[in-house]
């Protein structure tokens, strides 16, 4: 029985560990998500709050993809090369959102979210923070089913750590770029639309909404995760187990 048990415990401890997820305030405007192990601009339009689009306006919307606008929107080129070259607080090597592409030579369509094109996909780093982290809805369920609440309804998270309730900044209902280009057509590139939960791929001159990301977890330290303690508590849990097991 008392085998049983542990090895109960054990089962339970691996599914936790690997299913418990979070985002967390580091500081300085920086969102570590611990599933995906990237870092988010806590502003997702920091392009425009910045000053950066304002002083590099270059031309009319949808002109080319270079084209950038006051407002924070850009071609995809220009967005990427903004992303590319972003320095902040000391830490360069910032990207654009990756769309982690299941089948980029012949992408299919769906509204299940099992096909790179269309709703309800979480693969992409942007669908992820959208449907799995701020709860966002889709104009379509996964049954082709219309949601007149469709886009970004929550701004907010609870941290992870101090369980203190953290907002995004300037999270825009619109489209943001993804960083990969159409494969079978490179004058298009993939983005993902906070205002209704799609992904597709757009003509590189539309001017969308970028928002940086960071590979791992480039902010401040913080207290260990709650699935950290999750896992020493069950090591605690099985000691007890063991020292009960000796004293009969």
């Amino acid at each position: 029985m008392t085998y049983l048990l542990r090895l109960v415990a054990c089962l339970f401890l691996c599914v936790s560990l690997n299913s418990f997820g979070a985002l967390y305030d580091r500081g300085n405007g920086l969102i570590y998500d611990d599933v995906l192990d990237i870092t988010w601009l806590q502003d997702a339009n920091y392009a425009q709050t910045s000053g950066y689009t304002a002083a590099n306006a270059n031309g009319s919307v949808n002109s080319t993809d270079a084209n950038i606008q006051p407002d924070g929107r850009m071609g995809w080129q220009a967005a990427k090369t903004w992303a590319d070259t972003l320095v902040y607080f000391g830490y360069e090597d910032w990207r654009l959102p990756s769309a982690n592409l299941m089948n980029d030579a012949n992408p299919c369509w769906a509204y299940d979210g099992s096909c790179d094109e269309g709703y309800n996909n979480t693969t992409s780093e942007t669908a992820h923070m959208f449907f799995n982290n701020l709860g966002g809805i889709g104009r379509f369920d996964v049954n082709g089913i219309y949601d007149s609440a469709h886009g970004v309804t929550n701004y907010s998270f609870t941290d992870g750590g101090d369980g203190i309730s953290v907002s995004f900044f300037n999270l825009q209902n619109h489209v943001y770029w993804s960083r990969e280009e159409n494969t079978l057509d490179t004058y298009y590139a993939w983005r993902f639309g906070t205002d209704d939960g799609t992904q597709l791929f757009n003509l590189k001159k539309r001017s969308l909404y970028s928002w940086a990301v960071h590979d791992g977890d480039i902010g401040n330290p913080v207290p260990l995760p709650a699935g950290i303690y999750l896992f020493l508590s069950g090591l605690v849990g099985l000691s007890l187990m063991k020292g009960r097991k000796s004293n009969f």
